[in-house]
């Protein structure tokens, strides 16, 4: 019998898979609330630079919190927070100013919370 805690190939692609849709959602909601108004309009890399950014960080982030003994719940706060943060702090010094990156810091982890916590609890059936 395999033990749960143990990666495998298939874990691995399953965890792969779950962080990039994590992502990609977040990014869709994302393009949507800076399509609001013309105050929260970005360039078109800044969502290519998130969905990579956010995969590599998120695919970091995930693989030190999944041995934890936490709800999914707590877990994809603890993710959202950190990735939020990490992508707000580059935003900033690529020269957003301080409200923009502090309001957005909001909404991207509130979008990637709502979407990590129920991609999580169906990870957990699998991984």
């Amino acid at each position: 019998m395999k033990s749960k805690n143990k990666l495998d190939f298939r874990k691995i692609l399953y965890i792969i898979l779950s962080i990039a849709v994590v992502i990609l959602i977040f990014s869709f909601f994302d393009y949507l609330v800076h399509q609001l108004s013309a105050e929260y309009s970005v360039p078109d890399y800044y969502f290519n630079n998130k969905i990579i950014y956010g995969c590599l960080w998120g695919f970091i982030f995930y693989f030190f919190l999944r041995k934890w003994k936490a709800s999914p719940m707590f877990k994809s706060a603890v993710f959202s927070f950190l990735i939020a943060t990490v992508l707000q702090i580059r935003y900033f010094y690529e020269g957003y100013s301080l409200k923009f990156v502090i309001e957005f810091l909001f909404y991207h982890f509130f979008i990637l919370w709502v979407v990590s916590y129920f991609v999580f609890r169906m990870l957990n059936r699998f991984v």
